[in-house]
Parts: structure tokens; C-alpha cells; sequence
């Protein structure tokens, strides 16, 4: 089988972004954390938190709007299983910062405890901002979908502030999304071509047996009148499959909502890379809007803002 250059959703990334190199930020975290971030250059961070000493790393850049910056950074001492998202507003002097704990659960080691954490900006000369960037209702309701590549676009449900669901879009069955993705390699002269795509329906359609559709945890966290984040975590999944042995990734998505484009992370078991993204919204039902949940929600711990008070916009 040819190599696949891209990774899953990254196909069509836009192009990293190397704005932040020579800049330097110190964030003042609500949870007591000081953190500086000196970016040496368009790949290299400098990290120090307060007493401590700095630490070279490696970072990526995607760029949300003309202010606003996605940077993720897979720490050395996480040796793989810690990765940092920091959402760097420098148009409202705030941050917003997204750990990720790989296989914090023994039980269930493909899970990622997912948490974000928010602050601010300190600027010399400046006080230190009162708002802040919070948890928010506002995406509650709506229906987006979002175009990774040409053979992968999924709507997002956005059912409550903490659950999502998913569906193939507007006037589109399971099938109709099978042959999107598979498609073309089910016609390929390349025998482990068309293997691969037969493993990937067949796995999609076994899944239904015990997953009956996409309802996971998430949450939204207001940036701006404009920005957004959205991030879910495949626990669901993960604790219907049999053995435990699929689900357990998610994605990370620092969303446009006026103009309908996002970029962001995807991760899953080992596995972090960047991807973007643009959305249609739209107003056409759907079944699973009113679907009664097959899923038990009382013991969900991957996510832990599922269980925070959400305050009003």
C-alpha cells in the first residue's frame, strides 16, 4: 500500500504558522500557575514555570484569526503521554490552556483526561484583565458541518453544553459516508488498498452493534464574540467496545464561528497532530436531535469540566 503522507484529518491543514517566534508571554493562570513561554523561534518554546528552570521544546502553531493562536507542545518530561494546548488571545491579553493526561485511568489506558485551565496575559505596564475566556452555552443547538477533506466531512450536534453528537450531515445515510471515505480505494489495483477500505467499513458497521451512534462529553469555552473552543473525548466509545479496545481520542477546535473554518488537534492513543477545517451551518433536522441517550453518563471522568457550573454569556 502507497505511504500515506497525511495523517487522518490533516490533509488539508493550513500551513503552520511562525508569527509567534522572538515573542514572549507570561501567563498568570487562575489556578496559581505562573508560566513563561519565550518563543526562541517558529518550532522552539523556552518554558519555565515560576521557580523553575527553563526547558527547551517543540512546538506547533496553527493561527485562529488575526490575533488569536492555537500552540501545542508534547512536553519531554510527559514522555508521550502529557500534551498542552495553549490558546494564546493577544487581542484581549488572555489564555486558555488544555491539558491532556494519556492513560490517567489503568483500567481504560486508551482514555485522555482532557482539562482546560484559563488566565491571562500579564503585559508590562498593563493590569492584569479582570474577564476572563469562560465555559459557554452559546453553540447549544446548532448544527455544523465540517469538511476535513474530500473524503471526510461530519456534522457536529451540539445536543447540550457537554454532549456532542454526530451525524453523516443533511440528507445523508451511514452508507452514503462509507463510500465518501472508501470509495475510491474500494476501486484501487492495489490489493492492500482495497483491504484497507473493506477493514474500514467492516469496523464501522460492527461498531453499531454496541455503539448505537456518536454521543460524547465535550465542552465549549467562549474566546471572543467570534472565536470558540470545542473539544471532545471519545469515552462512550471507548467503554462499550469490547475489550475497551477502540474509541479514546478527540479533537481539539479553536472555531471561527463567523466565518465557519476551524483548526485545531486531533489525538488518540499516542497519536497528536494538527488539522483545520471549514464548516456549513444549517437549520435541517435531524434524528438525532430528540434520540433518547443508550449511554450511561454517571460515571464519566475523562472530562472533567462536564461536571463545572457553566456560567451565563
Amino acid at each position: 500500500m502507497a505511504e500515506r503522507k497525511f495523517i487522518g484529518l490533516s490533509q488539508y491543514r493550513i500551513a503552520p504558522n511562525f508569527e509567534l517566534a522572538g515573542r514572549h508571554f507570561h501567563l498568570i493562570m487562575d489556578c496559581g500557575d505562573e508560566i513563561s513561554l519565550n518563543f526562541v523561534d517558529g518550532e522552539t518554546v523556552q518554558i519555565a514555570e515560576k521557580g523553575g528552570q527553563y526547558l527547551f521544546e517543540t512546538y506547533e502553531c496553527l493561527k485562529g484569526d488575526e490575533l488569536t493562536y492555537l500552540v501545542h507542545i508534547a512536553p519531554e518530561s510527559g514522555k508521550g503521554f502529557i500534551n498542552k494546548t495553549y490558546i494564546l488571545d493577544t487581542a484581549q491579553d488572555l489564555v486558555t490552556m488544555v491539558l491532556m493526561e494519556e492513560a490517567f485511568d489503568p483500567e481504560h489506558p486508551r482514555l485522555i483526561r482532557t482539562t482546560p485551565f484559563f488566565g491571562a496575559i500579564k503585559v508590562p505596564g498593563k493590569p492584569l484583565p479582570e474577564k476572563r475566556h469562560h465555559l459557554t452555552k452559546r453553540m447549544v443547538g446548532k448544527h455544523i458541518v465540517w469538511h476535513y477533506n474530500d473524503g471526510m466531512s461530519l456534522q457536529h450536534i451540539y445536543y447540550s453544553p457537554t454532549v456532542v453528537r454526530a451525524s453523516p450531515g443533511p440528507g445523508k445515510t451511514q452508507d452514503d459516508m462509507l463510500q465518501d471515505r472508501f470509495g475510491l480505494a474500494l476501486q484501487s489495483d492495489d490489493p492492500e488498498t482495497r483491504a484497507w477500505a473493506e477493514a474500514g467499513i467492516r469496523e464501522f458497521k460492527e461498531r453499531n452493534e454496541w455503539y448505537p451512534f456518536y454521543e460524547e462529553e465535550c465542552f465549549h469555552v467562549w474566546i471572543s464574540e467570534k472565536m470558540n473552543v470545542f473539544c471532545f473525548v471519545e469515552e462512550n466509545m471507548t467503554l462499550r467496545s469490547p475489550g475497551f479496545s477502540s474509541g479514546g481520542g478527540g479533537i481539539l477546535l479553536l472555531q471561527d464561528i463567523e466565518r465557519c473554518v476551524d483548526v485545531g488537534l486531533s489525538f488518540c492513543a499516542g497519536e497528536y497532530y494538527l488539522c483545520s477545517a471549514f464548516g456549513e451551518e444549517n437549520d435541517v433536522p435531524d434524528p438525532l436531535d430528540t434520540a433518547e441517550s443508550p449511554f450511561d453518563w454517571s460515571d464519566l471522568k475523562a472530562m472533567p469540566s462536564i461536571h463545572w457550573e457553566i456560567p451565563e454569556d
